[in-house]
């Protein structure tokens, strides 16, 4: 009888501890997945739809192993409004910590496509 509840126990630390080591690292939400890939897949219209969807799922999943979910989309929206004109822009092209950021993500996401094989 205690064999069996010292094994129980034993198992659920084990379950628990791994539980935690998983929760360091939170995956991207689906929608920002979804979304990522709707774009790249427009934005790489040569592919087709089902190249597109397998290539660009490839791309996001090394994104989201580089960057946490509050990261990415910080950095992604910076990314894309960095050049517009002016005051507008300024806020996004002058912060010295999404400035780095971007650096990564143009690092990232350029080995990324590399490696997932989009040209």
């Amino acid at each position: 009888m205690k064999k069996t509840s010292l094994t129980v126990l034993f198992a659920s630390m084990a379950m628990l501890s791994a539980a935690a080591i998983a929760d360091d690292h939170v995956d991207f939400s689906t929608v920002t997945k979804v979304q990522y890939v709707t774009d790249c897949m427009q934005a790489n219209n040569k592919l087709n739809v089902y190249e597109g969807i397998n290539k660009c799922s490839c791309v996001v999943d090394k994104l989201d192993e580089a960057f946490t979910q509050t990261e990415f989309e910080d950095i992604s929206t910076a990314y894309m409004y960095r050049n517009l004109p002016a005051d507008r822009g300024a806020q996004f092209r002058d912060d010295k910590g999404l400035s780095s950021g971007m650096d990564k993500y143009e690092e990232v996401s350029a080995t990324a496509y590399k490696e997932c094989r989009i040209q």
